[in-house]
């Protein structure tokens, strides 16, 4: 099976949506963030209709400010860069990441990935997430640097995950605020490390009406 994403714009033409110039981050090449909230809002929804389980791998660059600071932007880039390549390589070569819809937020100097898992569940999610830490912990990014050039090391990541139950209605904005809210414990927490919720998301699940469960 074929795990690899496919481009922007190849994606909305199969769903019947034009492209857009704003579906993709120019410095990545993953979707940005109004294009992420798009692919995956579909995602989530066809997730619904076909009472599938999905999940949501919120991760961001641990200290990116300082890599900003002390060795210039250009830099940054590059690690930014290095960061959106390991996190499309680990969901193609895991089984949880068929279909993920992978983006960039936070626009210009934004240092948060998400990826959503169509038909993943929390422990699937959990398992790509910790792939996801290993390799970056294992980056190696040469660079320009304003000191020289430099090979940028010692990079981690801190990793919210939330997750849709079967049965449910949770909104995109939920996942979103639930990862996040997960992310900002594994910081506080000490950083480098993955984070999920302790519960599932029945306080934020919908009913058919659109009112709180």
């Amino acid at each position: 099976m074929n795990h690899r994403q496919s481009p922007p714009s190849a994606r909305c033409r199969s769903c019947g949506h034009e492209p857009r110039a704003w579906a993709t981050d120019k410095l990545t090449g993953l979707l940005d963030r109004w294009g992420w909230d798009a692919e995956a809002g579909r995602a989530l929804a066809a997730a619904r209709r076909r009472d599938e389980p999905a999940a949501l791998v919120l991760l961001d660059l641990d200290h990116f400010k300082r890599v900003n600071d002390t060795l210039g932007h250009p830099a940054g880039d590059r690690v930014l860069r290095a960061v959106a390549s390991v996190l499309r390589q680990v969901t193609e070569a895991d089984p949880a990441g068929a279909g993920a819809v992978l983006g960039r937020y936070g626009g210009h100097g934004g240092d948060e990935f998400l990826a959503f898992l169509p038909g993943g569940d929390l422990a699937a999610a959990a398992g790509l997430a910790g792939a996801l830490r290993t390799e970056v912990r294992a980056l190696q990014v040469p660079a320009r640097t304003v000191r020289g050039p430099r090979t940028i090391t010692d990079l981690t990541v801190s990793i919210g995950l939330a997750e849709h139950g079967p049965g449910t209605r949770t909104r995109l904005a939920d996942l979103v605020l639930a990862a996040d809210a997960c992310l900002l414990a594994a910081k506080r927490a000490g950083r480098d490390r993955v984070r999920g919720p302790e519960a599932t998301l029945r306080r934020l699940a919908w009913d058919e009406r659109g009112l709180p469960a």
